[in-house]
């Protein structure tokens, strides 16, 4: 299968100038007669071949650079001479050799790529080593194309000679110049070299004092240029040593010359790699320069450009979208002349042939390119002057020719099509060529000034309708082409723009025929129409875009902000955790020392600990609650602050009554100090003074002498509650139910527990957890295997909770 365009349909797309770009973006000689040569690929598979290509040496440039191909020489005329049995020259020597040299580092350069362009790295492999043939080069030529005296003995003799005799012929010319007679002799004190030899200035009437052979004479003829006799022999030994040179530097260019010879196969084969992944190199190049992108190739006869822009204007291109075969076979362009009509159609064929030559297509991404078999088109003036044919002689004689080659995998593009000729008997040829083109299942654009191809969208579905845009403020066209709305020729604004007498306009609207005017009229305000729509779709996309980036933006912020909360309440929640063990900790050894039975002094010394203990914890609570009123339960500081503070408290406060005696002072509720008249009775009342007044009091109210006023506790939403008797058998043991409470603030109220059951010389704690999903059971029995107040783990009786509880041994009795 071969792919079909004609070399006039090519003139008219202006095909050569993409060629010629394209050769520009080639490094090496071949590359860029490969991109002069045939370019389209004959199907699909070959097209994403090479559009795969193009992507790796693309992705390869913008990441660094090209392969080393800088030393490629053009070796055509050289290699055929060696085919013939001829010799090179030593400046084609190397250029053979940095052309080999180069094909080599380029094999490398791909193969060391091979993961990010494997197609590339696959032509490269064609590369053979070409026999080292460049080492053999470089090693007997210097970079001026000398032979060096290292590349053969015989030729290191003879320059040796040559410059022994050239010195020895000096010296005798040199003691000729300073013999009296023969100085007179000569015009003037120099020597020089005439063929090759030795030869003094002799002045013509003074030829004679100086016997030897004439080798040439001025221009005036006033002195001969005379070898003399005694050098004669030397200069001929002169002469046979360079023979000599030259025989033996043609003998090593011909070795070197049977080298090449021998490697020809193999430099041939590289070459024509070479030429293969420098084309793709170049295609590369030119898509960068094109902006393009790779598009999608099937073979289902659907094209697809968006934002298409022609390949040729620059940036001053104005994109837009093209499509053809998804449910529209042929779509007519219609708008104003000079509108960008025919831009638009050439882009799309130009489309059409940069992806078959493995070209990106200057469009936005999603573009697709299907493997039509040929391109026909009918662009521009058709005359031919050979064939004496008129304009619309051509025209109708190239879509006879279009209408019977083309077929369903065919791409046409006429422009102006059935002008030239009597507009109702060309319009109606224009709708019967389209019509037989769908038929055919072609897919067609085609431009017109036609009311009829405008209207054949409403009646045939296989066509649509596009149209240049025409500002009607400015009156000039956009270049803008709008997809599914038939356009106004605008032939009268298009005249008022250049110039033409008001006069003839008014009387070229008065000769309209209405009907044309009402239409006129209706596409013009439809183009106003739409032309304001998408002003408004146009400022929508931007009120989009702009919400969209200032969402994006605060929710970036936001979530640094919320990971910048985290880390801290991580932070301190850490910090704090280590504090409040710590403290716990503290506590436990202070009532440990208590339990122990102190003297005063220890007394003191406990009760001093435990006031810093409560300083401290204080000033944890505060600083969890400074961090935040927002902190949710798993951000939130450990719970363990206030109830630290608020425990310790009550260690302070605590009167042991077994210890106390008459006389000791108390604080009574309010912070009133007292003086102990008697220890509880039976009732758990105390009598005290304060200042004149006796009063009888209960026990559990008087706080020991110095402690802080109490402060009501924070209302908790689950309350524990820890009975601690004050008789000795209520002492033995002491019961928590931690049921319905979460593991953060089960443990808290734990610790809590643990450090009332030590104050009050409890022996037990039974926990009461519940079985549940076994979290909170797991996470209380292995905080009471860490605590300092346990002694061991118990079991539970199974009328007391079995499993279901925990029983903490406090001491051992």
């Amino acid at each position: 299968m071969s792919f079909r365009v004609s070399p006039r349909t090519l003139e008219r797309l202006e095909w050569a100038e993409i060629v010629e770009r394209l050769a520009a973006c080639a490094a090496t000689p071949g590359g860029a007669a490969r991109a002069r040569g045939g370019l389209f690929e004959p199907d699909a598979a070959g097209m994403r071949a090479r559009l795969a290509e193009t992507s790796e040496a693309r992705a390869l440039l913008e990441e660094g650079g090209p392969p080393p191909t800088e030393g490629v020489r053009e070796l055509d005329a050289a290699l055929l001479r060696l085919a013939k049995g001829g010799a090179l020259s030593a400046g084609e020597l190397l250029d053979v050799a940095t052309t080999a040299a180069a094909l080599r580092a380029t094999r490398r350069f791909l193969a060391a790529r091979a993961e990010r362009a494997p197609r590339l790295a696959a032509l490269a492999e064609a590369i053979p080593e070409a026999g080292r043939v460049d080492e053999a080069i470089l090693a007997a030529l210097e970079a001026d194309g000398t032979v060096r005296d290292a590349a053969s003995p015989v030729l290191a003799r003879a320059r040796r000679e040559v410059r022994e005799l050239a010195a020895e012929a000096q010296s005798r010319i040199e003691r000729m110049l300073r013999d009296p007679e023969v100085g007179a002799a000569l015009s003037d004190a120099y020597f020089t070299v005439r063929s090759d030899r030795y030869v003094l200035p002799v002045r013509a009437d003074a030829r004679a004092r100086v016997p030897g052979i004439v080798h040439d004479a001025s221009a005036s003829g006033g002195t001969y240029y005379v070898e003399p006799e005694a050098l004669v022999e030397l200069n001929n030994r002169h002469k046979q040593a360079e023979l000599a040179i030259a025989r033996e530097t043609e003998r090593v260019l011909r070795e070197l010359s049977e080298r090449v010879a021998d490697s020809r196969a193999e430099l041939v084969a590289g070459l024509d790699a070479l030429d293969a992944v420098d084309l793709a190199f170049a295609r590369g190049r030119l898509s960068r320069e094109l902006d393009g992108v790779e598009p999608d190739v099937r073979d289902e006869g659907v094209l697809r450009l968006p934002q298409l822009r022609h390949p040729l204007l620059g940036p001053e291109a104005v994109p837009n979208d093209l499509a053809l075969g998804e449910g529209t076979t042929v779509l007519v362009v219609s708008g104003p002349n000079a509108g960008g009509k025919t831009v638009a159609l050439k882009s799309l064929a130009l489309g059409v042939l940069l992806a078959r030559a493995g070209v990106h297509v200057p469009a936005a991404p999603g573009a697709r390119v299907d493997a039509f078999d040929a391109v026909l088109a009918d662009i521009g003036d058709a005359q031919d002057l050979r064939e004496h044919l008129s304009t619309f002689s051509a025209h109708v004689a190239n879509l006879a020719e279009i209408a019977r080659a083309a077929d369903a995998r065919t791409l046409v593009a006429l422009d102006e099509v059935g002008v030239g000729t009597d507009p109702s008997e060309g319009a109606a040829l224009a709708q019967a060529v389209l019509e037989e083109l769908a038929d055919a299942g072609a897919r067609v654009v085609a431009t017109t000034h036609y009311n009829l191809l405008k209207e054949m969208a409403e009646v045939d579905a296989r066509f649509a309708n596009a149209s240049v845009e025409f500002d009607p403020e400015t009156l000039a066209p956009t270049y803008r082409l709008r997809l599914g709305a038939a356009g106004s020729s605008s032939a009268l604004a298009v005249a008022a723009r250049m110039g033409m007498p008001q006069t003839v306009l008014a009387r070229a609207d008065a000769l309209l025929e209405r009907e044309d005017r009402r239409l006129d009229r209706m596409l013009a305000e439809l183009s106003a129409s739409r032309a304001a729509l998408e002003r408004e779709r146009s400022e929508a996309e931007r009120l989009r875009a702009e919400g969209e980036a200032a969402r994006d933006a605060y929710r970036a912020k936001l979530e640094r902000l919320q990971a910048r909360r985290d880390k801290v309440f991580g932070e301190l929640r850490a910090d704090l955790d280590r504090a409040f063990r710590d403290a716990h900790a503290q506590v436990a050894a202070v009532i440990h020392a208590l339990q122990q039975g102190p003297s005063a002094r220890d007394a003191a010394r406990a009760r001093e600990r435990l006031l810093a203990l409560r300083a401290r914890a204080d000033h944890a609570a505060r600083a969890a609650a400074a961090a935040g009123p927002d902190a949710g339960p798993e951000e939130a500081p450990s719970p363990g602050a206030a109830g630290l503070a608020e425990d310790l408290g009550a260690a302070l406060a605590r009167v042991d009554w077994s210890r106390a005696r008459p006389g000791d002072r108390v604080t009574l509720p309010g912070g009133r100090a007292a003086t102990v008249l008697a220890l509880p009775d039976r009732r758990g009342r105390v009598r005290v003074q304060a200042g004149t007044a006796r009063l009888e009091i209960a026990a559990d109210q008087v706080r020991a002498a110095g402690a802080p006023a109490a402060a009501p506790r924070a209302r908790e939403t689950a309350r524990v509650r820890v009975d601690l008797a004050a008789d000795d058998a209520a002492r033995a043991g002491a019961r928590l139910d931690l049921r319905g409470l979460r593991v953060d603030e089960a443990l808290a109220r734990l610790e809590r527990a643990l450090d009332d059951a030590a104050l009050g010389g409890a022996a037990r704690l039974e926990v009461i957890h519940g079985l549940g999903t076994g979290a909170l059971r797991a996470a209380v029995r292995d905080h009471l295997a860490r605590s300092p107040y346990v002694v061991r783990l118990a079991e539970s009786a199974p009328t007391r909770g079995g499993d279901g509880a925990s029983v903490a041994v406090l001491r051992e009795d």
